[in-house]
């Protein structure tokens, strides 16, 4: 059985999409927006010329859309956590605990590793 271009482009829209869903769970940042992105624009162009999408495509762009707001919302969260820790001393103490216990380094070298080290927890 044969499928059209169209059932092949919605099929692999809504297989990105999937994707983007699975890789904002296991691997977030970089690529929940190739996959979900790509699922999108190849949900835009199984619609062709008609006048609505397909069922599946909408699904693959609703799904895509969901991957793409929660890696963001995860992004701008770890980001927002990472000031708050640079700029709060208990956070900074009790973050410093934590990465010493699991990683056997200290605050100030992991600010010196990724070079901030101007910014230490008595410079706050």
């Amino acid at each position: 059985m044969m499928q059209s271009p169209r059932e092949r482009l919605t099929r692999t829209s809504m297989s990105l999409a999937l994707l983007a869903i699975f890789s904002t769970l296991t691997f977030p940042v970089l690529l929940p927006y190739i996959f979900g992105s790509v699922s999108i624009m190849l949900a835009i162009i199984s619609k062709g010329a008609r006048h609505s999408f397909p069922r599946r495509s909408r699904t693959a762009v609703i799904v895509a859309s969901v991957a793409l707001a929660i890696n963001t919302a995860l992004i701008i969260s770890s980001a927002f956590y990472f000031y708050r820790v640079l700029h709060d001393p208990a956070l900074q103490e009790q973050f410093g605990k934590i990465l010493y216990q699991t990683y056997g380094i200290t605050f100030e070298d992991l600010l010196n590793q990724i070079g901030l080290q101007n910014i230490a927890p008595g410079n706050m």
